[in-house]
């Protein structure tokens, strides 16, 4: 479970946010994610971990590649992170996805196609 301090370490990361807002909208692997943020597929999987010990991100699915490899899957389980300072003291709300947002973007994924 993820502390205040540790949400505040994350969102004060840039490329930990960016990967949390672009695997909110889409489900990617690290390599996808290193791709397109121009970030080292070994930075990306360092941060993927840290998310991921956070409770903010999971792995969403594995799939064996040709070449015998397994390609990880992610996405983000947070729709919102609110912060406040009040009384000198910092907390953080993490706002998760409910199951009908989940079913939604099932939903979605599926009438894409």
């Amino acid at each position: 479970m993820a502390n205040d301090d540790d949400i505040l370490s994350v969102l004060a990361d840039e490329y930990s946010r960016k990967i949390l807002s672009i695997l909110t909208k889409n489900e990617l692997n690290a390599q996808e994610i290193s791709d397109a943020l121009g970030i080292p597929t070994s930075t990306t999987y360092r941060k993927i971990k840290n998310l991921e010990n956070l409770d903010l991100v999971k792995k969403t699915k594995v799939i064996r590649t040709l070449e015998g490899l397994d390609e990880r899957y992610y996405k983000s389980l947070v729709s919102g992170i609110d912060v406040q300072f009040k009384d000198g003291q910092v907390s953080c709300k993490i706002e998760k996805f409910t199951m009908d947002k989940k079913i939604q973007r099932l939903w979605e994924k599926f009438s894409e196609k």
